[in-house]
């Protein structure tokens, strides 16, 4: 097969592999026996594009370092294109420790919550059969 050719089966596979919900090699360790993950990779700052699967909950991570200060307040944000609504839970921190914060449940919305004074990834939860964006 030609190079480009290889790319391209290869393209399709990865696609029909991340809308399917299923895991790439670069996504961090694999979660609870109970979730799934699927994230396309992005420069931080920028929307990312996910899916979630119906009936479980879903882990999309950032894989962005972002530096808190005390009192600081971390945006989420998230669009629905393909599907259904989502249910989504988000990261922060409450004195170092991290917490879940439920966010609702839509085609889109959006969130602040606590971070403080830590460096982590943002990381939501979704439930929910759709691909989304989100940042």
């Amino acid at each position: 097969m030609s190079g480009k050719l290889t790319t391209g089966v290869v393209s399709l596979v990865s696609v029909a592999a991340l809308t399917a919900g299923a895991t790439t090699a670069e996504a961090s360790p694999a979660p609870a026996p109970r979730e799934t993950a699927s994230v396309a990779a992005a420069s931080c700052g920028s929307w990312i594009q996910a899916g979630s699967l119906p009936g479980r909950w879903s882990t999309v991570n950032d894989h962005c370092g972002h530096f808190g200060r005390p009192g600081l307040k971390l945006g989420y944000s998230w669009a629905v294109y393909r599907g259904s609504s989502i249910c989504v839970k988000v990261k922060g921190f409450v004195n170092g420790q991290k917490k879940w914060y439920n966010a609702g449940c839509g085609r889109s919305g959006n969130i602040k919550v606590p971070w403080g004074n830590v460096l982590a990834e943002k990381e939501m939860k979704v439930k929910g059969a759709a691909l989304f964006n989100w940042k």
